[in-house]
C-alpha cells in the first residue's frame, strides 16, 4: 500500500510495470481491497515471485507487509475501501513510522517516498 503511493514505473521490468500500471489504475476506480501479507495481485509479475504463490523474498515480504499493518492499525484478511486506506495513510503515517516500516527497503536511499506519500 505504501509503495503504490510512490510508484513511478522506473527500476522494474517492462512486464512488472505493465501489471504494477493495470492495478494502480484498478485501484483509482476507488475499489474494495483485501489486506493480506502474501503474494498478491502486484506480485504476479514480479520476477521474484516464485510458483505455487510463494516468493523466495516471503520473508522480506512479510516483515514490511506486517509493519505497515501494525502502524497503521489494519487487520490481515479485512476488506477496506481504498480511498480509506490512502486516508488511514495520510492521517497516521508519521516519519518515525515510515522510517520503521521502509529504511531497510532499496528504495529507502533514494529519498522520494516519503515525499510522495505526504502527496496524498
Amino acid at each position: 500500500m505504501l509503495c503504490i503511493q510512490g510508484y513511478k514505473g522506473k527500476g522494474y521490468s517492462p512486464h512488472f510495470i505493465e501489471n504494477m500500471d493495470k492495478v494502480v489504475n484498478k485501484l483509482k476506480l476507488d475499489m474494495y481491497i483485501k489486506v493480506i501479507t502474501r503474494t498478491d495481485d502486484i506480485c504476479v509479475a514480479c520476477p521474484h515471485e516464485l510458483k505455487n504463490g510463494f516468493c523466495k523474498n516471503e520473508e522480506k515480504v512479510f516483515i514490511f507487509d506486517s509493519k505497515v499493518l501494525n502502524e497503521l492499525n489494519l487487520i490481515e484478511g479485512r476488506t477496506y475501501l481504498y480511498k480509506d486506506i490512502l486516508n488511514n495513510i495520510k492521517e497516521n503515517l508519521t516519519y518515525e513510522k515510515f522510517v520503521l516500516i521502509c529504511e531497510s527497503c532499496e528504495w529507502f536511499s533514494y529519498g522520494y517516498c516519503f515525499h510522495e506519500l505526504n502527496k496524498h
